[in-house]
């Protein structure tokens, strides 16, 4: 996909700018009256008029392109996918060693073999807990960046501070719902109203992405306990079986992660590309 402004670099999403593109018109929209394009980087809003709920950062909000951290984050979530499907295939090797001996059939039984299954299987969950953190590191760097933008887009249709979209990830009991909040936010801030009316569906993907992010969460510690808990031949493939379907759900927690962090992008450089 070509850049819609220059036709000559790629756009990160579909009827999007290329990187340079959007700096310049997140820039260009920011700028100050008189400020042209080279100093809009600096420029912030004028002010936005007090109302409920206002958020006093607003002031100082500046539009800036998250194309660039969207790349990024897009990438990390394609790490943790390729991870995870390395993680499946030991997963299953692992899996098909237990039931063969489970059933009795211990003709193919090699220590070695048995030691390497287990070593291959430790690799690639540490693997994954680095690209956990990785990613996890790149998604909220962006989260924050396209609620930054919201600020700007709409200054009284924020719910949560700003300090929300990076703690509230954390933060017990409240990280079941505030990061959904800020996210629903951030899109309605970001859509214009015909797009929020004839499409209201368009909204899902932050639900579709929240609801398998939570599943994931609670099913992978599940699994995760009950494997590390396992003793008998008969629980380590129960276990088994249960991280590889969490690995599943990652995998579809990731993609899902992929659609929401590039339909978000698209929407704030159609925001932009429009002009105030």
């Amino acid at each position: 996909m070509l850049c819609k402004k220059c036709g000559k670099n790629n756009a990160l999403v579909e009827d999007g700018l290329c990187a340079r593109c959007a700096d310049e018109a997140f820039g260009t929209l920011t700028a100050a009256p008189g400020v042209g394009p080279a100093g809009a980087a600096d420029a912030p809003l004028p002010p936005p008029l007090p109302s409920a709920p206002f958020d006093p950062t607003a002031r100082w909000a500046l539009l800036k392109s998250p194309n660039r951290l969207a790349t990024v984050a897009v990438a990390l979530l394609g790490l943790v996918i390729v991870i995870d499907l390395g993680a499946v295939a030991a997963g299953f090797a692992e899996y098909r060693f237990a039931a063969d001996l489970v059933d009795g059939d211990w003709s193919g039984f090699d220590e070695e073999k048995a030691g390497r299954l287990d070593d291959l299987y430790a690799l690639a969950g540490r693997a994954q807990l680095i690209s956990l953190v990785a990613t996890a590191i790149g998604f909220i760097a962006w989260f924050l960046r396209v609620r930054d933008n919201a600020v700007v887009f709409a200054p009284s249709g924020q719910t949560r501070d700003r300090a929300w979209a990076i703690f509230g990830f954390f933060v017990p009991v409240v990280c079941f719902w505030f990061p959904r909040r800020i996210a629903l936010d951030t899109w309605h801030a970001s859509a214009d109203d015909l797009e929020l009316s004839d499409r209201p569906g368009w909204a899902g993907t932050v639900d579709v992405w929240w609801f398998l992010w939570l599943t994931n969460l609670l099913v992978g510690r599940f699994t995760g306990n009950a494997y590390d808990r396992a003793e008998t031949l008969s629980e380590l493939k129960s276990a088994t079986a249960g991280v590889i379907a969490a690995d599943v759900l990652d995998i579809a927690s990731a993609v899902a992660a992929i659609v929401f962090v590039r339909s978000l992008t698209r929407l704030q450089n159609r925001k932009v590309s429009v002009g105030p």
